[in-house]
């Protein structure tokens, strides 16, 4: 009976490493909003970022534009919080000696490296997913393939060495521009891989390209009049079957994006609820699943076929809609985990020094945790992506998490994030 004992025992340590394996991580970002922090507290937050135990780290850095919610006028290196320059040859190179010396902080510690190009409007708040721009057109003399994707895929040339992984991503939640221009989208795929490799002697396998959407509101172009998510996807069929066709989309080439790209990224902030349990984690893969049909094109195929899906960005903000405030309930904070407040910290601006809002945080990444592990429900996730800036940031990786009067960091969740990771990239 003892003997028995023992091996089961040792069948169940068995059955818990190959499960650790074949989980996802937990890996951190480094935002990079402008040239000044590229320069001054880069490497402070590869530094953050290097205790945590994961296999990749991911660069975030911010290409700015001048315009509305739904048009882009012209490109802008930020410099400080308050300036902005048009592109030049100067201020790309500029951009992209920045970004390969941090990168190459992480490579040289033995890590590989993603890199997910980030846009945002200078001018006031808008979401990217609503933006309608083209990706090869120039505006004011250069385009987004010009000043984002080139500079960044320039730094990943001089930052990494033979054996280093690469996931680049070519934007993030573009949904608008991505199903209208996904021919012009569908050319970048082998143009990055190109710059990437240059002329050293790296693996092809080693270079991959990814495109990332949010988990819903794919498209960009269809209305609803719910935020809820649960209420758009329960509408998404009835609204798309009104509204799709009076838009200029170009499905075709958007299946045939999703076939090219390497990896499927998905913005994944997840919608829950209190207690929730291990299923409820799947929802905005499903949701993006479903959204994503409408042009032809399967996600799970794509990932039975061998293509990779991470989850670009994932996180819990703790704020209100507006972003200039604590949420007012735990089934808000549960439900809308995308809403939250950026840095500089304060007390004043800190959804955790509630408890049961800091215990529903802790409790996210410990469930996180274990989806992971069990192979992510129906999905197998390569790896999640936290992000981590402003309250959302738990795992103290940027530099402006903490002031005098706390942190929006959690060490009982930090701890939890290492162990893990250290667990399935034993």
């Amino acid at each position: 009976m003892r003997r028995i004992a023992v091996l089961l025992v040792c069948a169940a340590a068995l059955l818990s490493s190959a499960a650790a394996k074949k989980g996802g991580e937990f890996s951190p970002s480094v935002v990079l909003t402008s040239l000044d922090e590229m320069a001054n507290k880069c490497d402070q937050m590869v530094n953050s970022a290097l205790q945590l135990n994961a296999k990749s780290i991911k660069f975030v850095p911010t290409v700015h534009y001048y315009g509305s919610e739904s048009s882009l006028n012209s490109y802008c290196y930020r410099t400080t919080s308050g300036s902005c320059e048009a592109p030049s040859k100067d201020n790309m190179e500029r951009f992209t000696a920045l970004l390969a010396r941090c990168m190459r902080r992480a490579v040289d510690a033995g890590k590989d490296i993603a890199v997910l190009a980030h846009l945002d409007n200078m001018q006031q708040y808008t979401w990217r997913n609503l933006l309608q721009f083209n990706p090869t057109e120039k505006k004011a003399g250069y385009s987004y393939a010009d000043v984002v994707i080139a500079p960044m895929a320039r730094a990943v040339n001089r930052a990494v060495k033979p054996g280093t992984k690469v996931v680049f991503t070519l934007n993030g939640e573009t949904g608008k521009s991505v199903s209208q221009y996904a021919g012009q989208w569908l050319k970048l795929v082998g143009s990055t891989k190109n710059i990437i490799k240059g002329q050293k002697p790296l693996r092809k396998s080693d270079i991959l390209v990814a495109i990332s959407l949010n988990y819903n509101k794919v498209y960009g172009w269809i209305d609803f009049d719910s935020i809820s998510p649960a209420s758009i996807s329960k509408d998404f069929d009835r609204e798309w079957k009104t509204q799709a066709g009076k838009y200029p989309m170009d499905l075709p080439n958007m299946k045939r994006l999703y076939q090219a790209v390497d990896v499927i990224g998905v913005s994944a902030y997840p919608p829950l609820y209190p207690n929730f349990g291990l299923a409820a984690l799947d929802t905005p893969l499903k949701y993006h699943e479903q959204e994503l049909s409408y042009a032809g094109i399967s996600l799970k195929n794509l990932v039975r076929s061998g293509k990779k899906l991470v989850i670009s960005e994932w996180g819990l903000g703790g704020g209100n809609e507006a972003g200039n405030g604590i949420a007012t309930s735990l089934r808000y904070v549960a439900g809308h985990p995308f809403f939250g407040l950026w840095y500089p910290y304060s007390a004043a601006k800190d959804p955790w020094r509630v408890q049961q809002y800091n215990n529903y945080r802790r409790y996210l990444y410990s469930q996180t945790a274990k989806w992971l592990l069990a192979g992510a429900g129906e999905y197998q996730v390569d790896a999640l992506y936290v992000w981590t800036a402003g309250s959302w940031d738990a795992l103290g990786v940027h530099y402006a998490t903490a002031g005098s009067d706390g942190s929006w960091a959690d060490s009982t969740i930090t701890n939890m994030v290492k162990a893990h990771n250290k667990a399935v990239n034993a």
